[in-house]
């Protein structure tokens, strides 16, 4: 892992972040260290039950949240692409709720939750920023249990790839570095599940799959897929 000093005034991220809400002036004076973190792909930035000591911004890359499970096995609870939050939880439990392991090499910032505490007392535009992300938080889980209850698991998947390639618009093609066994595990799925709805997509041109990569020639033509519950006419 590298580290550096974070140039909060002139991050492109800032607009993402929470200190969107602030003049440029109360950026620089924030008066808070925050630090630029590189981390290799498969690093465990935090683990479940750890203290929670720091707040992140997810700059570029992806990390999975992934929860234990009495019966040994684990959950991922979400997934997140640049400009998601994680740790912020640690504002209002000690300890962390499940560990965030990094898909791909991942640029972060990093705070420090007792400064940030303090912060957003002094700023209401940033207490109210992380206010704005757990309620965005809490509605995509919302949609998420809709998601597993009421729709097949090939039209379950199907959602699940329309939105990941939607929240890169600009790239012809989606980093995907997930494996078939964090799809399963996402989406409530065996990894053989997957494997075949995947082939499934692939065969019928609804989807390519290439080193890495995924690309949906017709985004249209996979969410009507997606939208008729997972049966093609």
């Amino acid at each position: 892992m590298t580290t550096r000093h974070s140039d909060c005034v002139h991050c492109l991220m800032r607009g993402q972040s929470i200190f969107a809400g602030l003049s440029r002036e109360e950026v620089c004076e924030l008066g808070m260290d925050v630090q630029d973190i590189h981390v290799p792909a498969g690093t465990t930035i935090y683990h479940e039950g750890d203290p929670a000591q720091y707040a992140y911004t997810l700059r570029q890359g992806g990390i999975k949240l992934v929860k234990s499970l009495p019966n040994g096995h684990a959950q991922i609870v979400r997934l997140l692409h640049h400009g998601d939050l994680l740790g912020f939880e640690g504002l209002r439990t000690e300890r962390h709720r499940h560990s965030a392991i990094t898909l791909t090499g991942t640029d972060l910032c990093r705070l420090e939750l007792r400064a940030l505490d303090a912060l957003s007392q002094r700023l209401p535009a940033v207490r109210e920023a992380i206010f704005a992300r757990w309620q965005q938080a809490l509605q995509e889980a919302e949609d998420r249990i809709v998601e597993l209850g009421a729709k097949k698991a090939d039209a379950r998947l199907a959602t699940f790839l329309c939105q990941w390639v939607g929240a890169y618009p600009q790239q012809r093609a989606a980093p995907f570095p997930l494996t078939r066994q964090d799809l399963g595990e996402f989406l409530g799925l065996s990894t053989e599940h997957v494997s075949r709805i995947m082939a499934d997509l692939k065969r019928h041109r609804l989807l390519h799959e290439h080193k890495g990569q995924i690309e949906i020639p017709d985004p249209q033509n996979l969410f009507l897929y997606a939208s008729s519950d997972g049966t093609r006419a």
